[in-house]
């Protein structure tokens, strides 16, 4: 379990598992997220900026959970090796490709990533995806629903929409593109419908760039819009391809809207855009981040809840006043135990001008009738950072030559990574 002392405010980032542990806590089948499987890799572009400003671009829009698989460095060649399982795609509602990978030739390796659409897992594919996986057929191709063999020279473009569609609320007629790299489309496959095109300034013809297919049993959307940063970072971009993720997985509403079970609330969208979710995490850890708050309510926690514990924009909220002080102190307790974990989080003591803190490494117990208390380690911050056994009320680790206490901050937002391995 992982406990949170009161007086202090937190926003709960992520729990990386680094070994064996639980899953993340779930909820009630009609208010899961929509867990997206979001794929990346390969040469060219800046993939380990985007995938940071694209997950959290669709967590804050929708509720939205993506699982990151990044492979392959700066490599045209490299194989996925998610890909290689059997039923890949089992537990996630749509994959969101954007990756590049055009040196992968294998047929056999190909058809095993299309199979699995084909049998009815939505995708959603942004700009390099479209010149992957060059096999020497069309299998690729039929999948996407355009074929693609290259691209214009960069420079702003205007994208212009031709058909009127929930994936396209909210976007302008004439959408100005920054620098750019626009692709060719060589043809538009007879099961996609193109919903936007921009002019080709060497072809001097216009290019589809955004557009639906369907294949198979599988809605899938598509853009070829992309190869800068600065791009994904627009919020039009990030709205589109949230739009699109909605639509292939059958969860966007005419208005252009999520549908109700999808729609997040402002305290999920402040809690999709915290600092934990851009950290750098080793690679082994990337695809096993778990998020245990969730911005919206106390669902997966437990403790003494009321009257110490609320939520309130977006972050947990401990409070309590002279008046009601439990005997011993109160905790805020995780449901899930964890072990082997990193842990990311924000905490700002908001009036005290003592302490507050993490408790790992121990069990839940009752003291002086207070059946949420508790016996192990604390991790204190920010008057005085340490590391504190509770139960014995001794101190373990002191904070070494006052490092901890001079980078911490009393009254504002503290960025806390706690590593537990074990016992250390």
């Amino acid at each position: 379990m992982i406990r949170f002392a009161p007086r202090c405010r937190w926003i709960v980032g992520v729990v990386c598992l680094l070994a064996s542990g639980p899953a993340a806590v779930r909820a009630a089948e009609a208010s899961k997220p929509l867990e997206v499987l979001y794929i990346t890799g390969g040469c060219c572009h800046d993939y380990e900026g985007q995938k940071k400003v694209i997950t959290q671009g669709l967590a804050a829009r929708a509720r939205i959970n993506c699982t990151i698989v990044h492979e392959g460095g700066s490599s045209t060649d490299h194989k996925i090796s998610i890909y290689s399982k059997p039923d890949w795609s089992k537990g996630y509602d749509v994959v969101f490709h954007n990756e590049c990978f055009a040196g992968v030739k294998d047929p056999e390796f190909l058809k095993g990533i299309v199979a699995e659409h084909e049998k009815g897992t939505p995708a959603v594919l942004m700009h390099c995806a479209m010149h992957c996986y060059r096999a020497g057929n069309d299998d690729w191709f039929k999948f996407v629903g355009i074929t693609s063999p290259g691209h214009d020279k960069h420079y702003p473009y205007t994208v212009n929409l031709v058909a009127d569609h929930p994936i396209l609320k909210g976007l302008s007629k004439q959408w100005e593109m920054p620098n750019e790299e626009l692709y060719y489309c060589d043809k538009v496959w007879n099961t996609a419908t193109p919903l936007a095109e921009a002019m080709s300034q060497e072809r001097k013809s216009m290019q589809t760039v955004i557009w639906t297919n369907q294949y198979g049993k599988a809605r899938v959307f598509g853009t070829t819009i992309g190869h800068y940063t600065p791009t994904v970072e627009m919020p039009a971009f990030l709205d589109l391809v949230t739009r699109g993720t909605l639509w292939a997985a059958g969860k966007l509403q005419d208005d252009g809207k999520p549908t109700a079970e999808l729609a997040g609330t402002p305290g999920e969208a402040a809690a999709a855009k915290d600092w934990a979710l851009s950290v750098n995490l080793p690679q082994a850890e990337q695809s096993k981040a778990v998020k245990i708050f969730n911005g919206r309510d106390m669902e997966g926690w437990e403790g003494q809840i009321d009257p110490y514990w609320s939520v309130a924009g977006g972050e947990i909220v401990g409070r309590n006043t002279e008046a009601n002080a439990p005997k011993v102190s109160t905790y805020l307790l995780t449901k899930k135990p964890y072990r082997n974990f990193r842990l990311l989080l924000e905490g700002k003591l908001a009036e005290s001008e003592m302490h507050s803190g993490v408790a790992v490494w121990g069990k839940k117990f009752d003291k002086d009738g207070e059946a949420s208390s508790y016996q192990g380690h604390l991790v204190m911050f920010p008057s005085g950072y340490g590391l504190y056994d509770l139960y014995r009320r001794n101190g373990i680790s002191g904070d070494q030559e006052g490092r901890g206490k001079a980078a911490g901050k009393q009254h504002e937002w503290n960025q806390m990574e706690i590593l537990a391995i074990g016992s250390r």
